[in-house]
């Protein structure tokens, strides 16, 4: 294993950990990412076009450069989780909890025997190709890797503590959770505001961290505030889009001035 992921974990233990999503699946991302002063980021192939050979290149740039990379699944694939742990990525992502079972499969996927069922292997990246002994690349991946599930939607199978219980992150998917309860983009609706205070004050008595995404640097900041530990500023295109928008802004006022 590197030393990207228990530095993660470290951090979220005693400070906010700032990321962005990434969905074009370049290297030359993760290293600006990086250079930026990011915390993480979160390889998402729930929504973008990567393949999983791109997300894995992700994961080892970031590796390269000490941005560590979470992998945002579509859904709850134990094969795929393996190889992009295997890969080296510092946890994975999962979206759309709200069934126990789905945790459940969920920590069997991400955790060697006795604590879950994983499919062990050394010939790979995380295991530094066998250069460790067995035993304590087993001991490591399982106490390092961060397993985070998403909450997006009104109804769940269980309370919410006990739902939750055993992740290390839970991330609320604001953008999804406001489609479902009917005010779609309504991110300061009471019902949406109630929903996220019951998470909050459930995570907190679970002692699981709160995750958000938020879509400027002034959500960021208040979510930080308000004690949540892993956030996602916006994605790798939201800063293209804005950039660039921006740049042609002033272009044309610039233009327009000495016309």
């Amino acid at each position: 294993m590197t030393d990207l992921p228990p530095s993660l974990r470290n951090k979220l233990a005693s400070q906010t950990a700032f990321g962005t999503f990434i969905k074009i699946g370049r290297r030359e991302v993760a290293e600006i990412i990086a250079a930026a002063g990011f915390d993480f980021a979160i390889c998402d192939l729930e929504h973008s076009q990567m393949t999983e050979q791109e997300a894995s290149q992700v994961i080892l740039a970031g590796n390269g450069c000490g941005l560590p990379i979470i992998v945002r699944v579509a859904t709850l694939d134990p094969g795929l989780i393996n190889r992009l742990l295997e890969a080296g990525a510092a946890g994975i992502q999962l979206p759309q909890v709200h069934r126990r079972e789905q945790l459940t499969a969920f920590r069997n996927a991400m955790k060697y025997p006795p604590e879950g069922s994983r499919s062990i292997s050394l010939a790979q990246p995380g295991a530094h190709y066998g250069a460790q002994p067995l035993a304590d690349y087993i001991g490591s991946a399982n106490r390092e890797l961060l397993m985070v599930g998403q909450l997006e939607t009104r109804e769940l199978e269980l309370s919410l503590g006990d739902l939750i219980r055993g992740l290390d992150v839970i991330f609320i998917g604001i953008l999804d959770m406001t489609l479902d309860m009917g005010v779609p983009g309504r991110f300061d609706d009471p019902q949406i505001i109630q929903r996220q205070r019951e998470i909050e004050n459930a995570a907190r008595a679970a002692k699981v961290h709160i995750g958000i995404y938020a879509d400027s640097p002034t959500r960021a900041a208040h979510a930080a505030a308000t004690g949540y530990r892993y956030i996602a500023l916006s994605s790798d295109l939201g800063a293209l889009a804005s950039g660039t928008r921006s740049w042609f802004h002033q272009l044309s006022e610039t233009s327009a001035a000495k016309t």
